[in-house]
C-alpha cells in the first residue's frame, strides 16, 4: 500500500491546504478528501466525478486508480522516463506523483507524504530561459542511456524533472515574467515539428480562435515556447489556475485499447454541466473543424482541457496543435466527431451540432468557415517553413472531405 496527500492552492483564497489522500494498493485507488476541508470546504476539482463527502471513493480502477483530477497533475511519457532514468529504479505509480516537483504541476494542486502542506511548497525557482540549453542537453543524456550518479550530478538530471505530460520532452522555463513551456525539438525528429506547430498554432489564432500565446526559439535545435495559460503571471504571485483535461470530464481510460467515449459531443456535454458557457461550446467545434483541415489527427482528450475563470470554467486556449505531417490528409480524427464515429466527412462533423450550442445552419457556417482557410493556411506555412517540411505541412491541409 502507498499513499500520497493532494494539496490545493484554494482558488478563491489562494490559501494552500490539504484536499485529501490518495491511497493506491495493486491496481485499485481510494481518495478521501481530508475531513476538515469537508467540514469547511466547498469548491472541489471535479464535482461530477468527485463530489465533497466524507466518505471515501473505493474500487478506483481507471488510469492505474488515480483519479483523473489528480491524474491530470502527474507526468506521463517523457516525464515518467526522466524520473525512472534520474532514480535508477522501476517506479510505481505513486512514485511518478510523490518524486515530480511541485512547482511545475499541471492546474493548481500539489502532492507530498505530510498530512499539511509543508510552508514554501511549491515555490522553488523555475529557471529562466538561459536553462534551456541545461536541459536540451540532459535529455541527449538520457537518449543515449549512459547515465551513472556522476552524469546525473554533473548535467543535474533531477533538477531537469518535470510534472507536465505528453510524450515528448517539455520543461517549465519562466521568460519576461511568465512561466513558458519549452518543447524542443527531439533527435529523433524527422521533420521541424516545433516549426510546424508553431505555424499551425499562430495560424489559427490569426483567424480569431482562442490559442495559447506561443513563441518559436529558432537556435539548433529549434523550440517552440509556450505560455503557460495555467498560471497568473510571476508579479502577479504565479497564481495556480485549477484545470481540467477532457480525458478528466469524460471519466475515460487513458490507455484502454478502444475509446469509444473518446467523443467531442461528450467533452462539449460535460463541459456544459460544469457551466461553460455556449460560446466555448461552438469554439470548441471550431476546433474539432480546424484539427480535421489542418490533419492534426493526434487530437485526443488530454489535448483540450478547461480553465477555471472569474468564478466559472472556461474552455482553455488551444494548444498541442501539429499535424500529422507523413500521412497526408486526415482521415480520421482521435476522438469520435459525429454518428459515424471518427471519420471525416461533412455530415459526420455536422451531426452532432447541437452539443455545441449550435443550430444546423450555424455548424455549416462555421464549417464552410474553416474549411474557406485551406489556401490561406497553405500560404502561411511557406512564410516559417522550407523544403520537406513545408511540402509536407502543406500536403495534411484539405477540405476533401469537409465540403
Amino acid at each position: 500500500m502507498s499513499r500520497a496527500y493532494i494539496y490545493m492552492e484554494h482558488p478563491d483564497t489562494g490559501e494552500m491546504l490539504t484536499l485529501g489522500r490518495l491511497t493506491l494498493q495493486g491496481k485499485f485507488g481510494e481518495f478521501i478528501y481530508a475531513p476538515d476541508y469537508v467540514e469547511s470546504g466547498n469548491w472541489v476539482p471535479d464535482p461530477i466525478n468527485y463530489p465533497l463527502r466524507a466518505e471515501a471513493y473505493t474500487g478506483i480502477t481507471k488510469n492505474r486508480g488515480i483519479p483523473g483530477f489528480i491524474n491530470d497533475a502527474m507526468p506521463d511519457g517523457w516525464g515518467e522516463r526522466l524520473l525512472q532514468r534520474a532514480f535508477g529504479q522501476v517506479l510505481a505509480p505513486i512514485d511518478f506523483l510523490l518524486k515530480s516537483p511541485n512547482n511545475d504541476r499541471v492546474g493548481n494542486l500539489l502532492a507530498g507524504t505530510a498530512t499539511v502542506p509543508t510552508p514554501g511548497l511549491g515555490d522553488s525557482s523555475v529557471p529562466t530561459l538561459k536553462g534551456l540549453a541545461k536541459f536540451i542537453e540532459a535529455c541527449e543524456a538520457v537518449y543515449d542511456g549512459q547515465l551513472d550518479e556522476q552524469s546525473i550530478a554533473m548535467l543535474n538530471i533531477r533538477q531537469q524533472r518535470s510534472s507536465l505530460g505528453g510524450a515528448r520532452p517539455k520543461r517549465t522555463l519562466q521568460d519576461h515574467g511568465m512561466l513558458i513551456l519549452a518543447k524542443p525539438r527531439d533527435r529523433f525528429d524527422l521533420y521541424d515539428f516545433p516549426s510546424i506547430e508553431y505555424a499551425c498554432m499562430t495560424f489559427a489564432a490569426s483567424k480569431g480562435l482562442n490559442v495559447a500565446n506561443t513563441a518559436l526559439h529558432a537556435e539548433t535545435p529549434s523550440t517552440l515556447l509556450i505560455e503557460r495559460f495555467d498560471r497568473t503571471p510571476l508579479a502577479e504571485g504565479a497564481r495556480r489556475i485549477p484545470m481540467l483535461s477532457a480525458l478528466t470530464l469524460l471519466d475515460a481510460e487513458w490507455n484502454a485499447q478502444y475509446h469509444r467515449d473518446w467523443r467531442y459531443a461528450a467533452v462539449a456535454d460535460e463541459m456544459r454541466r460544469r457551466g461553460v458557457p455556449g460560446v466555448d461550446l461552438q469554439e470548441l467545434f471550431k476546433r474539432m473543424c480546424y484539427n480535421a483541415l489542418a490533419g492534426n489527427s493526434d487530437d485526443h482528450p488530454r489535448n483540450h482541457s478547461i480553465i477555471w475563470l472569474a468564478g466559472q470554467w472556461r474552455l482553455s486556449p488551444m494548444y498541442d496543435v501539429l499535424p500529422i505531417v507523413d500521412e497526408g490528409p486526415a482521415q480520421t480524427l482521435a476522438m469520435a466527431v459525429g454518428r459515424d464515429g471518427n471519420q471525416i466527412s461533412r455530415a459526420n462533423l455536422l451531426s452532432h451540432h447541437a452539443h455545441f450550442a449550435l443550430t444546423r445552419e450555424h455548424a455549416e457556417h462555421l464549417l464552410d468557415e474553416v474549411a474557406g482557410w485551406e489556401e490561406e493556411l497553405k500560404d502561411y506555412y511557406a512564410q516559417w517553413l522550407r523544403g520537406e517540411e513545408l511540402e509536407m505541412a502543406r500536403a495534411a491541409v484539405s477540405t476533401a472531405r469537409m465540403r
